[in-house]
């Protein structure tokens, strides 16, 4: 699986440089079903133009960054369409799945960093941090819709949140949210490997600590040659 992910990731990226401004194909409708409920990661913006890597400036710097994010997209079975969300948490800013493409437990879309749960339909955050479980905001939505047999990112994003996702049981918000928390609790009690699950969240953790360092130590690096 993840080959597969990382094949569909490069053609992904190829369509991004590719396809024209107002519509990008990310992938067939067919290959995000073939997943089997896993997510397709895929860049955000398309490759930076040569002449804009030289800039040394902090805007120059913070917009390659930018150009590193990625969203990813997935198969919603209960909708029967496409869903797409900016791969970032809003904890700490951190990719939800650790580079495996790999988002959901229990059918909920899952942090890998911190342990957060979102619901897939509409990126509501159902359950916070490990540290907290104090709910967060929800993931940002990428608009995305099928063409034929393409699944394509619109250009025009809606800046709208609950109100422009599809709820399958017409609830108001703060219901369907109550709703979809009783069956994540429900979800994750049926569990039984709990001392596993809290190992590897620990694992996870220690893996995010040392990836927050080595970006720190890039980042300093950065502003040394920048000085120079």
């Amino acid at each position: 699986m993840r080959s597969t992910a990382t094949m569909l990731l490069r053609q992904s990226a190829r369509a991004f440089s590719t396809a024209s401004a107002g519509r990008r194909v990310l992938c067939s409708l067919q290959q995000l079903q073939d997943l089997n409920g896993k997510g397709l990661k895929f860049p955000l913006h398309p490759a930076e133009p040569q002449e804009a890597q030289t800039k040394t400036d902090a805007k120059a710097t913070r917009r390659r960054r930018d150009l590193t994010a990625t969203g990813f997209v997935f198969f919603n079975e209960k909708t029967q369409q496409p869903r797409a969300f900016v791969n970032r948490c809003p904890h700490a800013l951190l990719e939800l799945d650790f580079d495996d493409s790999d988002f959901f437990c229990e059918g909920f879309i899952h942090c890998k960093a911190h342990a957060a749960f979102f619901d897939p339909s509409t990126g509501i955050c159902l359950q916070g941090p490990i540290s907290s479980r104090k709910a967060l905001r929800g993931l940002d939505e990428l608009r995305v819709e099928i063409d034929g047999e393409d699944v394509v990112l619109l250009a025009e994003q809606s800046k709208e949140r609950f109100s422009s996702m599809p709820s399958y049981d017409c609830q108001e918000p703060e219901a369907y949210k109550r709703e979809r928390q009783r069956e994540l609790a429900e979800a994750l009690s049926k569990r039984s490997e709990t001392s596993e699950i809290e190992e590897m969240q620990q694992q996870l953790h220690e893996k995010t600590m040392a990836r927050m360092k080595q970006y720190e130590q890039r980042q300093r690096e950065a502003a040394r040659k920048t000085n120079k």
